[in-house]
């Protein structure tokens, strides 16, 4: 799970849309999925040992919805990179879904719900339409 662009919208950056949380609650609940993070924010504490106030924020704002964040993916070159390394350290894992706006992932692409950037004006978070395609990946 990336949090900018996925959560959030272009209409309140950084600000978890409630809507957007709720759907995620819906997709962790359908398939009792576990989620980790690979958002960029997650950086700071392999810069210098702590999250930031907003990563802590955001990551009690899931714990508190009652999404169950197991991981966090470590610091590689590539979002792709980090995601792979996490994966290989963690074998058990046989189906997930990556919520990302910021990277293609060419290896990883039929795993991939590429969310519009968030930087973009159409960027409203993980709306319906990527919940299903969310749920089309997990379903599979």
């Amino acid at each position: 799970l990336d949090f900018n662009g996925v959560l959030d919208t272009n209409i309140n950056m950084d600000v978890i849309d409630e809507g957007n949380l709720s759907r995620l609650k819906i997709l962790v609940d359908m398939f009792d999925a576990k989620v980790v993070i690979s958002s960029s924010l997650k950086n700071p504490f392999y810069y210098n040992g702590r999250h930031s106030k907003m990563f802590q924020g955001i990551l009690d704002e899931l714990l508190e919805s009652g999404i169950d964040v197991i991981g966090i993916t470590p610091k590689a070159n590539t979002r792709e990179e980090e995601i792979t390394m996490y994966l290989n350290a963690h074998p058990d894992i046989s189906n997930y879904c990556i919520l990302d706006d910021d990277y293609d992932m060419e290896k990883l692409k039929e795993h991939l719900v590429k969310l519009p950037t968030q930087m973009s004006e159409s960027q409203m978070g993980f709306t319906q339409e990527y919940m299903d395609k969310a749920i089309g990946i997990l379903g599979r």
